[in-house]
């Protein structure tokens, strides 16, 4: 058995996902169960949430994880945002700022983690451009975890979330 752990920790990878102006970069991975997200927040306000696939810029209607907004003014946050994938179902995540001028995930910030078909990924950001809504969950951040990020400049980032959870994505 602890062999089988070891190698299961050993193979498990950490996927860096940065949150840019209006889109994730890479907009889709590949993840195996015990692999981490890890979300990099740019300049602006952004966060993360994990949506449902059948209902654009809205909440995952159980489980899943959020950020909270991190503000990077120049450069990276100062955090970054881990997620455990618990396993292989495809997922979708989106970025629920609502600005003045525009709404991030109307303007197409999302992510696909294990969308094997790219007719879903493209009706979905179909149809986040003609949603009226981009919902926030409530209470605060869950489903990850915030920690240093160890890439981030700290003269040039400010952090704006502090909560952290232990919890992982289902």
């Amino acid at each position: 058995l602890a062999a089988v752990l070891s190698a299961r920790l050993a193979a498990a990878a950490t996927i860096v996902i940065n949150a840019g102006d209006v889109y994730f970069d890479p907009p889709s991975v590949n993840a195996s169960v015990g692999d981490i997200l890890e979300f990099h927040f740019l300049p602006h306000n952004h966060s993360v949430v994990m949506g449902d696939l059948t209902s654009p810029c809205q909440p995952a209607t159980s489980g899943g994880f959020y950020s909270g907004f991190l503000t990077a003014l120049d450069g990276e946050n100062a955090q970054v945002f881990q997620v455990t994938v618990n396993d292989t179902n495809p997922m979708v995540y989106y970025c629920s700022q609502n600005a003045s001028n525009h709404n991030h995930c109307q303007d197409g910030m999302v992510g696909f983690v294990n969308q094997p078909d790219a007719t879903i990924m493209a009706a979905y950001n179909a149809s986040a451009t003609n949603s009226s809504i981009n919902i926030s969950p409530d209470g605060g951040v869950f489903g990850g975890v915030l920690l240093a990020n160890p890439s981030a400049n700290s003269t040039s980032s400010n952090a704006t979330s502090t909560t952290t959870s232990t919890t992982t994505a289902t």
